[in-house]
């Protein structure tokens, strides 16, 4: 029986026309892939059906009634619940209060809360204490809380919107085992994700949305991860291999240190021995060369977090011996701080009011210039513009009205302009991008380390550590137990292993 029928629904932002005469249907029980490049639509088709924001024009039924929400309070009393990937939950709740939040149940003795969200905690292989304060947990795990939720409402359809971009393989996992039993009670399930592999695993049929359409309706058996990225874009996307810079010729190799993968004839930037943070980190060696990405991936619980905190000089951290450039340098003192990239943060640490041009503007807008100046600046804009394929019809256009995708990639080359330093460290860096957004982020690590900048990339996403790095150090128990080699073997063979060297806190 049909659950949900949309009808020529349209949607535009001043001139920009985001949705254009988008119809499908969703059963009772069905599970829908919804796909699309960043700035397709997806987003504000997911807020439409959440009552999070209005469509311009046309029409929907819930279980055949008509279906107009004027908020998302009134969705989800309707029977529409949306997970998305950055939600925003009062830090002052505990993990049980946020689960239970609008439901009958809120209220009650926090000890009854903390069993019954256990057990549906577990269900969505998330470890965590539930009496532990949503403030203490990274604000891209508060989707997984918010999963845990839509299994203690009683709704009919739910919009899972990008909520596995920040997942572990186990907790991905996890999330399939959530999805598949919200089917087998009769609820529809919209998912929302640019990880094509992992949405054909469990949906039933795909929707592709290209230009504010939807392109093509087809069942998921019909597709695969290649054929689905060619549809996603309208044209075929082809693997983009990784640009190894030559390694200097006026300086010898440096040895790598114990436990690495040997050394390649390039200058060692940065040599990290027996780095230690109490209760977290039992002591890790790095050795990083110039102009290579190495990647570092764990279990939340196995201290990759506090490794990037420590050499970022956000947390409290000692070592034996730490060189940057051969140089002598403690992280006790400050002397190293490396400069940090991370996504989740609110509008990426940039004034979402303020227009494209002036974010990407270096010197403080106003200042005293030469109009040559000026318009050699305005055309740097424009080709960081065209070069990232960001959705806009103008420079002027205010960053916050710009797709999640495209801020994240302004912000980056914004980010990856500025920086200072030649090592740094970048926390996935291509999280919630499409298969084509993934590959200018990709081209723009390859400008920066044929340039000589070394990268630490920080990240719980397999396709991403395989595209993107040289090496990954698997974490587990404090500890790098090993690394993985990603030149050898074949894009999917290096995922692979590198998602079942992370599928438990005790991997190894």
């Amino acid at each position: 029986m049909t659950l949900l029928q949309v009808e020529a629904l349209t949607k535009s932002f001043g001139a920009r026309r985001v949705l254009r005469d988008v119809s499908f249907s969703l059963d009772e029980g069905e599970v829908v892939g919804l796909v699309g490049t960043n700035g397709a639509g997806k987003s504000t088709l997911g807020d439409i059906l959440a009552g999070i924001t209005a469509a311009d024009s046309g029409a929907m039924t819930l279980q055949g009634h008509p279906y107009a929400p004027l908020s998302a309070a009134d969705a989800r009393h309707l029977g529409v619940g949306v997970v998305e990937q950055l939600v925003r939950i009062d830090p002052g709740l505990t993990v049980a209060q946020a689960v239970f939040r609008g439901t009958p149940q809120a209220g009650r003795p926090q000890a009854e809360l903390a069993r019954q969200a256990q057990v549906l905690l577990n269900e969505v292989a998330f470890d965590v204490d539930p009496d532990t304060l949503v403030g203490e947990l990274p604000h891209f795990v508060h989707g997984v809380v918010e999963i845990a939720r839509v299994l203690a409402e009683d709704t009919r359809l739910v919009v899972l919107d990008e909520v596995s971009a920040a997942l572990l393989p186990v907790e991905v996992t996890g999330l399939h085992a959530v999805t598949a039993r919200l089917s087998r009670q009769g609820r529809g399930v919209l998912y929302i994700s640019h990880r094509l592999p992992e949405m054909l695993a469990v949906v039933d049929r795909v929707l592709v949305l290209r230009d504010g359409r939807i392109a093509l309706d087809t069942p998921a058996e019909a597709m695969d991860p290649v054929r689905l990225a060619a549809e996603t874009v309208g044209e075929p996307v082809l693997p983009t291999p990784r640009v190894v810079p030559a390694p200097p010729k006026a300086r010898p190799a440096v040895p790598a240190t114990a436990g690495a993968q040997p050394a390649r004839a390039a200058e060692v930037v940065l040599e990290v021995r027996n780095l230690r943070v109490p209760g977290a980190v039992q002591g890790v060696d790095l050795s990083v060369r110039r102009g290579e990405v190495i990647g570092l991936t764990g279990h939340r619980s196995s201290g990759v977090g506090q490794i990037a905190d420590a050499l970022s000089g956000e947390l409290p951290a000692i070592t034996d011996e730490l060189l940057l450039h051969g140089e002598p340098r403690s992280l006790g003192d400050g002397s190293l701080r490396l400069p940090a990239y991370r996504p989740d943060e609110d509008a990426y640490g940039v004034d979402p009011g303020e227009t494209i041009a002036r974010t990407l503007t270096q010197e403080r807008w106003g200042a005293v210039s030469d109009m040559r100046k000026e318009i050699a600046t305005l055309r740097g804009v424009i080709r960081t513009v065209h070069r990232m394929d960001v959705k806009t019809l103008s420079i002027r256009t205010v960053f916050g009205a710009l797709s999640g995708g495209d801020q994240h990639k302004l912000a980056l080359a914004r980010w990856m302009a500025t920086s200072a330093e030649d090592v740094v460290v970048l926390h996935e860096p291509t999280r919630g991008l499409d298969v084509l957004a993934r590959q200018q982020v990709r081209r723009m690590l390859d400008d920066a380390t044929e340039r000589g900048t070394s990268v630490v990339v920080v990240s719980v996403d397999p396709d991403e550590l395989a595209e993107c790095c040289d090496r990954v150090g698997i974490v587990s128990g404090g500890r790098v137990d090993r690394w993985i080699d990603t030149s050898g073997p074949s894009l999917d063979a290096v995922r692979d292993r590198i998602a079942e060297a992370t599928s438990a806190p005790s991997a190894a």
